[in-house]
């Protein structure tokens, strides 16, 4: 059942266009991602949603409620910002309570929600200590914890993790995707991380220059991008320009060796397009599917869990992932190797970012 909606969105500042054409609809209880380059109005989308700015067009409904133009104080949300924004004055249980003081909970009611949010977010002794006392880690989950102590019926996190190390990251947005699934909040989430947007959500919504390029699962946006745009952004990518051979058979032609692509084209003989191809979908030898191509290895780079390759093959470099292992043989600069990809690896794009 559609908990928040969003229909035909517009913000203008001025004569800018921030955001343009906004639909989405979302379920109860899903965690949706905002996901896109700066400026491309994911923000600026989240602050209307919130009721910190107002829609030039369009209509927001929460529940069954139009709260387009309803003031934040009216529409039940909590929101948690990059900065942490605590009070430096109040200690942390001060901090997870304000909200319910403000709200006129009495004084015992406070304590015991204080307490559950402290347990909640791993703090269980920590309610006495101030925010200068805390890791970068440790303030955001208290800023968490003050978001979700109201009850909100919808919680909006703006670029949460931006400010800390890469480890703690990653341990704090696994306790967010816990702390929101265990009590089941609709949540929106703004970044312009893949890695978090992938992990974390139910459902993407890829944006660019204030528009939507696409919406679906992480898996629906890594393995099947619609625009070239979605296809670029969302994990790493190689692109072969390419020409179409045989477009009833889906043989296309790079430098004058054949790639199968497996299925039929929509485009005529002739017609220049895009193949892209995703790192880990490559492989050295000829083991790996019906397409090969050679070329000299430019460099090898030793990342742990990955060793990433580049490869010139005519007038392109190629980024091939292979998974390590201990036995697993490392190639070396300046070798010639030839290299593999099954027919489903291959994804088909015009010029103009269109796909197939």
């Amino acid at each position: 059942m559609t908990f928040l909606e969003l229909t035909n969105i517009r913000k203008d500042f001025g004569p800018v266009t921030a955001v343009d054409a906004f639909n989405l609809q979302v379920t109860g209880g899903e965690f949706i991602s905002f996901l896109g380059p700066s400026g491309c109005g994911k923000t600026t989308t989240l602050r209307m949603i919130a009721g910190f700015e107002k829609p030039t067009a369009g209509q927001i409904k929460i529940g069954n409620n139009d709260v387009t133009f309803a003031p934040p104080n009216q529409r039940n949300i909590g929101m948690v910002f990059q900065s942490y924004a605590l009070f430096p004055n109040m200690t942390v249980a001060g901090n997870i309570g304000f909200g319910l003081k403000i709200a006129g909970t009495p004084q015992n009611d406070i304590k015991q929600r204080v307490d559950e949010m402290l347990a909640l977010i791993h703090l269980p002794n920590f309610g006495d200590r101030y925010p200068y006392q805390l890791s970068g880690g440790q303030q955001q989950r208290v800023a968490l914890a003050r978001a979700l102590a109201i009850r909100p019926q919808l919680l909006l996190l703006d670029e949460p993790l931006s400010a800390l190390d890469a480890k703690i990251r990653l341990e704090l947005r696994s306790e967010i995707r816990r702390i929101q699934q265990e009590l089941g909040i609709t949540t929106i989430y703004v970044t312009h991380d893949q890695e978090e947007a992938l992990s974390l959500s139910d459902r993407i919504v890829v944006m660019n220059k204030g528009k939507v390029e696409q919406v679906g699962t992480p898996f629906e946006i890594y393995n099947y991008p619609q625009t070239q745009f979605v296809a670029s952004f969302v994990g790493m990518l190689n692109q072969l320009h390419c020409t179409v051979a045989n477009a009833a058979q889906g043989v296309l032609l790079y430098q004058n060796q054949p790639i199968n692509t497996g299925a039929a084209l929509a485009y005529a003989d002739g017609t220049a397009v895009n193949v892209l191809l995703r790192p880990e979908e490559l492989h050295f030898g000829n083991g790996h599917g019906d397409n090969q191509l050679t070329g000299r290895i430019e460099t090898v780079s030793f990342l742990g869990a990955t060793v990433r390759v580049q490869l010139n093959i005519g007038d392109t470099t190629l980024t091939m992932d292979v998974q390590n292992e201990r036995q697993l043989e490392l190639p070396r600069a300046g070798q010639t190797q030839v290299v593999s990809f099954p027919p489903h690896a291959c994804w088909v794009m015009s010029h103009n970012g269109s796909g197939q």
